[in-house]
């Protein structure tokens, strides 16, 4: 079974991330592909006759899809629905092989030596930075945005997937290496088109500190929830798609309405009650 070594646990601790490649084949790549551009092609199929959802976003059977910006405000007529969406999400129950996919025991070995045996699985996203539309995603950290307490390292870890090559031109991650040790930073919003994000502000960090991470289709990047990221846009004739799963410790405090209702898994994989 894939796990992490003591000393790829000690750099993610260390840094906030942590590369590890070639987690999925080049099968597995290419289904997932395969998975997300059928839901494109259904959910956007009125862009072939130039109908762009008003709000920009569609659910189709329940998975949702959000235009590029620069779709939804018809600054660019973009007629093939896999190169037109910024986001996809809430695949997991609704999806077999994404379904599958959160319960993969290669996903659980890595993340449960940071985040203890047990872990919630949270939500399900695919980012697709189409080629030159793809927006930038400014510099925040992730777990401000979950109900979860306290806002502290090692309660969250991003299984950040590449299913493309993500390079410094398309878009690829970007880290400040150990600022998930510095406390909730993400307290403003800012907006990059359409798109209201929850923030940085970035005159109280230094991005010059930043480490680029590139990757190639099928490797996996972990990231804890307090690290520092950011995304630049993609303006190359390549896409830039990624597909994360975000988990939650056991051991963090969920702020919602009544009891979490998340699928709760252990280091085996087995689903238990939520």
């Amino acid at each position: 079974m894939m796990s992490l070594s003591s000393e790829q646990k000690a750099l993610y601790e260390r840094d906030g991330f942590l590369a590890v490649r070639g987690v999925l084949s080049q099968e597995e790549v290419n289904a997932l592909k395969h998975t997300l551009a059928d839901y494109l092609r259904t959910g956007l199929a009125m862009l072939r006759s130039g109908h762009v959802p008003e709000d920009g976003t569609v659910n189709h059977s329940g998975v949702w899809i959000q235009l590029e910006p620069a779709v939804l405000s018809g600054k660019v007529r973009v007629e093939d629905p896999t190169l037109a969406a910024r986001k996809v999400w809430n695949l997991y129950g609704n999806d077999p092989l994404v379904t599958q996919l959160v319960h993969d025991e290669r996903i659980l070995s890595l993340i449960t030596p940071i985040l203890g045996d047990e872990v919630w699985f949270f939500a399900d996203k695919a980012l697709l930075k189409p080629p030159y539309i793809g927006v930038e995603k400014p510099w925040h950290q992730d777990i401000p945005y979950f109900p979860f307490e306290p806002k502290e390292p090692y309660l969250h870890v991003a299984v950040w997937m590449a299913l493309d090559d993500a390079t410094a031109e398309n878009g690829c991650m970007q880290y400040i290496p150990g600022s998930h040790r510095w406390g909730n930073l993400t307290t403003a919003t800012t907006w990059t088109e359409s798109v209201a994000h929850l923030a940085v502000e970035e005159s109280q960090i230094d991005t010059s500190q930043a480490v680029m991470v590139e990757a190639q289709a099928g490797d996996v990047v972990l990231h804890d929830g307090m690290v520092l990221h950011y995304s630049a846009p993609n303006r190359s004739p390549h896409p830039r798609w990624a597909f994360i799963l975000d988990f939650i410790s056991t051991r963090a405090r969920y702020t919602g309405e009544g009891e979490p209702n998340y699928p709760r898994l252990s280091r085996t994989g087995r689903l238990q009650t939520g």
